[in-house]
């Protein structure tokens, strides 16, 4: 089989039809072959058994015919009888020996008076057996297709007249039978039994040749380019199936459509996410840089008043107050350097597409604690960890964190800060405290820096569809919460 396989053209070894038709075909047209050669086998079996049989009995009725002749010692009438016996359709020749083996009567009238030897063709397929297992009927091996029947001539009573009564049989009857018909009959019988056996294959072939095609190679054609798309990251195209899980096809088309909706899903979100996060991330680049310019500008024109202040009073020997000055100059740039590092810092978590909330809140704080020496305990609940969102709400939601808590570091005078994150039902709240000196909320516009933050954050929080609260009191501390509504799955 296998070589077989590989003596075929190339685009049939790589053709499955082809493959499984042959898979198919080869051992089918054997096992037909086979059982069609067994069956001729059979039948030639017992149809020699029959045909033995009846010559057998032929010759017993020919013998019967032509005894009233031999009794009647009349020669002429036995050649007659023995003539039209052998014109017969199915007899090819009839002889009568003696004991002696020599023919004294032939239908043919051309071997009268010849002496058959045991050892002559046509004798020794019988005498080769024990004279008492010697059978009536044999195949001659000298002649094709020939069966030969023996039928001794009893030695009656009526013949004593002429025989001696010392033997029991005075001759033999040898009847010629061809066999050719018979053997022409069965070989175009295993002919046509062949024909059908490989006509059957063929149709059989031919039926699963197609039964491939339509159920398996053109249904897989038909997922190739779905799935050349998916290697190539499009995951628009779907697999075709008829909805119902109908065959293993359809599973596997259904499992395969289900995956591209996952990955389609989860891809569009991660374009989603990081076009929001480089657009936010341009966004508080700008807005960090105005507020650095800002920021330094003032510095720069606060620094260049105290610095001529400082000078002035040194240059007056009043040194105490020079130096007073100075510190203030060294205070407000130790300020501007934190913020700085803060936006920084803040500009590097925008920019981790790999990350979720939690982890950057968790990053941002251990940052800010070390910029700030401003301690920054976080408490992330077990079923907030992980928890999807879309990624405008995630970043709002930390550069909330971040503006609460610079708030806390340049406003509240707060010796810790406390961030928690859980969930209450579809709700994901955030609060971010402090133990600050607080504030009386609805008297904030006499200093512009706090409302600014508050209204920033309030902002973001109301972008993303969230609720902001704020829960402050002089000497309470503040504490800053959003309710961000989360998307059912």
């Amino acid at each position: 089989m296998l070589s077989t396989l590989r003596k075929l053209p190339t685009q049939f070894r790589h053709s499955l039809r082809a493959r499984v038709a042959l898979w198919v075909a080869l051992p089918l047209f054997l096992t037909l072959a086979g059982a069609s050669l067994f069956h001729n086998w059979r039948e030639r079996q017992l149809m020699e058994e029959q045909f033995h049989v009846t010559a057998v009995q032929v010759g017993q009725v020919i013998t019967g015919s032509l005894r009233h002749t031999m009794l009647a010692e009349n020669r002429s009438m036995l050649n007659s009888a023995l003539q039209d016996v052998g014109s017969m359709a199915g007899i090819s020749r009839i002889e009568i020996m003696d004991l002696s083996g020599r023919v004294r009567a032939d239908s043919a009238n051309t071997a009268i008076g010849e002496a058959r030897l045991p050892t002559d063709p046509g004798c020794v397929e019988c005498h080769r057996f024990p004279p008492a297992s010697r059978p009536k009927s044999v195949v001659l091996t000298s002649a094709g297709g020939m069966l030969r029947v023996a039928s001794a001539i009893a030695n009656e009573p009526a013949c004593g007249q002429c025989h001696a009564s010392s033997t029991s049989h005075l001759g033999m009857l040898l009847v010629d039978i061809p066999t050719a018909s018979i053997n022409l009959r069965l070989a175009q019988d295993l002919q046509i039994t062949m024909l059908l056996s490989a006509v059957m294959t063929l149709l059989v072939t031919i039926g699963v040749y197609l039964l491939v095609d339509f159920s398996v190679v053109r249904r897989v054609a038909a997922i190739r380019r779905p799935l050349a798309q998916y290697a190539g990251g499009d995951f628009s195209s779907r697999l075709p199936a008829t909805g119902v899980a109908a065959d293993e096809f359809d599973d596997l088309a259904l499992a395969f459509n289900r995956m591209a909706d996952e990955l389609e899903r989860h891809t569009k979100e991660q374009n989603e996410r990081a076009a929001v996060r480089q657009r936010a991330i341009m966004e508080e680049r700008e807005r960090i840089a105005r507020e650095l310019h800002d920021g330094l500008a003032q510095l720069l024109g606060y620094v260049n008043t105290k610095a001529m202040a400082a000078r002035l009073l040194l240059k007056n020997k009043q040194s105490e107050a020079a130096e007073k000055h100075l510190l203030q100059v060294e205070e407000a740039a130790r300020e501007m350097f934190v913020d700085v590092r803060e936006a920084i810092a803040g500009l590097r978590m925008n920019g981790r597409a790999d990350a979720d909330l939690a982890t950057m809140i968790n990053d941002y704080a251990l940052q800010f604690t070390r910029l700030s020496d401003l301690p920054v305990n976080v408490t992330i609940a077990p079923e907030a960890q992980g928890t999807p969102i879309a990624a405008e709400a995630e970043l709002q939601m930390l550069r909330i964190v971040q503006e609460a808590l610079a708030n806390v570091r340049k406003h509240a005078a707060a010796s810790e800060a406390r961030i928690d994150m859980h969930r209450e039902g579809r709700m994901l709240v955030l609060a971010i405290a402090d133990n600050g000196h607080g504030f009386d909320p609805a008297h904030i516009h006499s200093n512009r820096r706090p409302r600014f933050g508050l209204a920033t954050m309030r902002e973001r929080a109301d972008a993303v569809g969230a609720e902001f609260q704020l829960d402050s009191n002089p000497g309470g501390g503040t504490c800053v919460t959003v309710r961000l509504s989360l998307q059912e799955n």
